[in-house]
């Protein structure tokens, strides 16, 4: 199940700590498609409150249930681009992307940046043993703000839309390099978060405004 669903029906079931509460308030309180999304889980889990013998769902949650689950295989296009991007074999990296299923504090450095998420791992034996590689989830209206690159670096789009402080907008399919030395900031703009693949050679450092 994507990692929407998830955060909303723990919001339905009050286990959500109350800053992440209150921040996914203000995001169902502003989407009618998340207040839909809601009030379909709310329900789901009346029924199943209420049930004494298995249920069939309706098909409009069948369909919302069948659509979660296919997020697994959501970017199956570029999982070959991928593969060369970080060196490494197909069965490996299709387990590294299911960890977009579910953003949790198992697997990801939740918060790195305000509203952003890492998921850290190895690339393969010909990506340099200094690079930091792994996944990188901006949610929406995010930014990570300015700094300097101390050794190239290279993204890759996945989902959303990345936003330069140039004005450049970077979309799904768009594989960027920033030599060293280079700075810049992005932001999340659209209305699903950003996503994107990374390798990271010798760091960086914010820039002081």
């Amino acid at each position: 199940m994507s990692d929407q669903n998830n955060r909303l029906t723990e919001y339905a079931l009050g286990i959500l700590d109350k800053k992440t509460a209150a921040t996914l308030k203000v995001e169902i309180e502003s989407s009618a498609q998340s207040k839909s999304a809601l009030q379909d889980i709310e329900n789901a889990l009346i029924l199943l409150a209420k049930a004494e013998q298995p249920l069939t769902p309706s098909e409009h949650l069948r369909t919302r249930i069948i659509n979660a689950v296919r997020q697994e295989t959501q970017f199956s296009g570029f999982i070959d681009r991928l593969c060369v991007f970080f060196d490494l074999d197909r069965k490996t990296l299709e387990n590294h992307l299911t960890s977009l299923n579910h953003v949790s504090e198992k697997t990801w450095q939740i918060y790195a940046f305000p509203g952003t998420h890492l998921y850290h791992f190895d690339g393969g034996p010909h990506i340099a043993a200094n690079a930091d590689c792994g996944l990188v989830y901006v949610e929406p209206g995010q930014m990570i703000a300015a700094h300097r690159h101390l050794g190239d670096e290279w993204s890759f789009v996945l989902q959303g839309q990345m936003k330069e402080i140039n004005g450049a907008i970077y979309y799904p399919g768009d594989c960027i390099h920033r030599p060293a030395g280079s700075v810049h900031a992005l932001q999340s703009v659209g209305a699903k978060p950003l996503v994107f693949a990374a390798v990271l050679i010798e760091g960086l450092e914010f820039v002081a405004e």
